[in-house]
């Protein structure tokens, strides 16, 4: 069975462009999407009583709220204009939208939502999403904003050169390959005193020395997926900068910036980060940003050897 790809609806243009995200990303692997929008819990309702049943849960019915109606009817109106054959299913359901977005994840390949265009300012749904999925996330996330962008036919992928960051590299190429894009790997490295100066407004990107380590580092974790995708063009650079800025930057030029949950703060909850460089990622990227989950991280070789010796 093919699991969905999930693209959460709450009305905005922002959870609209998300919706045509998540349709053309279901079209490109044939696989079915799922919208999905929560209705505020009910009185004395649990959030897992109707996503237990969500399959059965009403498409459209009388019994829905009249905004619930219209917000599945926009977004699956949108999903059919950006991808007219994908095999589309809407459902609504009542619970916290954070809640219950996560416990789908469970059972997706992947789900788009709305970015927040304006720091501080999330939309009804987007708040509690923006806090809680990608930290709680068992699949990708894709945060997608309402402004249109030309393509680019590149994908960027941040690593800080951890484990963890394997993960988004197994992700970037599999959409670079999918998407028949290049793939730009950055390093994004700092020295130690870069926290004393991240809030600095003027600073993004600095020259600074060559980084022989980090260069090492990056070529040793693209080289497994250089072989298991050898038709992805792969170009690979260390950056000294704070990883927030860096990759708003390259968002420019990218169709898709992929970093792991944990790698930058991204600034998802109004307050003194939200106008940081780590904030800067989620509220000023230019093209829809994926984060991955840890628990996605490939397993080691040393792993994967123990269990075929198993």
């Amino acid at each position: 069975m093919i699991t969905p790809i999930v693209a959460g609806a709450d009305g905005s243009e922002e959870s609209l462009a998300a919706t045509a995200w998540a349709a053309f990303a279901a079209a490109q692997r044939r696989a079915p999407l799922l919208i999905v929008h929560v209705v505020e819990q009910e009185p004395g309702l649990r959030a897992h009583t109707h996503l237990s049943g969500h399959d059965q849960a009403s498409r459209f019915g009388h019994d829905l709220p009249h905004h619930a109606r219209s917000v599945l009817a926009k977004a699956t109106r949108r999903a059919y204009w950006a991808a007219p054959s994908v095999d589309l299913r809407a459902v609504a359901v009542y619970g916290h939208a954070g809640q219950v977005l996560t416990a789908i994840t469970a059972r997706a390949s992947l789900i788009a939502v709305g970015a927040s265009g304006t720091p501080g300012s999330p939309g009804p749904q987007q708040g509690s999403v923006a806090l809680h999925l990608p930290s709680h996330a068992r699949c990708p996330v894709v945060f997608v904003p309402a402004v249109s962008a030309p393509i680019f036919h590149e994908i960027v992928v941040g690593t800080d050169g951890s484990d963890d960051a394997a993960a988004a590299l197994e992700f970037g190429f599999g959409e670079a390959d999918t998407r028949h894009a290049k793939l730009t790997a950055l390093h994004i490295w700092a020295l130690p005193y870069i926290a004393r100066i991240e809030r600095y407004p003027n600073w993004m990107l600095s020259v600074g020395p060559a980084n022989p380590v980090a260069a090492t580092s990056l070529t040793a974790q693209v080289a497994p997926w250089r072989q298991k995708y050898p038709h992805v063009l792969v170009s690979e650079s260390t950056v000294h900068g704070q990883p927030g800025r860096v990759l708003t930057a390259f968002s420019g030029h990218a169709d898709l910036v992929v970093t792991v949950a944990g790698q930058v703060r991204l600034g998802l909850a109004p307050g003194p980060d939200s106008g940081s460089a780590e904030g800067a990622l989620f509220h000023h990227a230019q093209c829809p940003v994926a984060v991955i989950p840890c628990s996605l991280r490939p397993a080691r070789e040393a792993d994967r050897s123990a269990l075929a010796a198993a």
